[in-house]
């Protein structure tokens, strides 16, 4: 695959589109397991209900997502790259894939904003979960590029049914 170039930090578009998706619906879910960004802040103060950070537990996130999608919920789990892909891979094929749930996975690539965290948090290749993730039946991924695309392609998944994944 080529390489991966994003050039802009787009986590302030995706809060700010899935805040104002959030007030439209009261279904929408955002998770974290552990790692919390300034952001997000922004969800838990508007919707202190409907946000969640599980702490370290990345695997029984990634499936009490599946669960909540499954029971009409529409969560958004979010994390770096590594925690809501690698570390999760069955539990997205099993739980998430296999029962077309309607997950959407926001991963940030962790070579950009946590490269002095080492190689446990970063990709050891530009196109390394993109690689496994697109092989899913049923997942859809997506890169934007700007916020502008962001913020498009979280609204353009909102409407789609399904599992998602977006890098920012």
């Amino acid at each position: 695959m080529a390489e991966i170039i994003q050039k802009l930090d787009n986590r302030r578009a995706f809060i700010d589109a899935l805040c104002e998706l959030a007030e439209e619906d009261k279904d929408i879910i955002f998770i974290i397991p552990d790692v919390g960004f300034n952001y997000a802040e922004k969800f838990e103060k508007l919707y202190p209900d409907r946000y969640f950070n599980f702490g370290v537990t990345e695997a029984s996130t990634a499936i009490i997502a599946a669960a909540l999608s499954l029971s009409g919920k529409k969560p958004y789990l979010y994390s770096m790259i590594n925690f809501v892909t690698f570390r999760v891979h069955e539990m997205i094929r099993n739980a998430i894939c296999m029962h077309k749930a309607n997950v959407k996975i926001i991963g940030v690539k962790g070579s950009e904003k946590y490269s002095f965290l080492g190689f446990s948090h970063n990709l050891l290749r530009d196109d390394e979960e993109i690689d496994f993730l697109s092989k899913l039946p049923e997942m859809k991924t997506y890169i934007p590029e700007t916020p502008e695309e962001t913020k498009n392609i979280i609204i353009k998944s909102y409407q789609e049914p399904g599992p998602v994944y977006i890098r920012l």
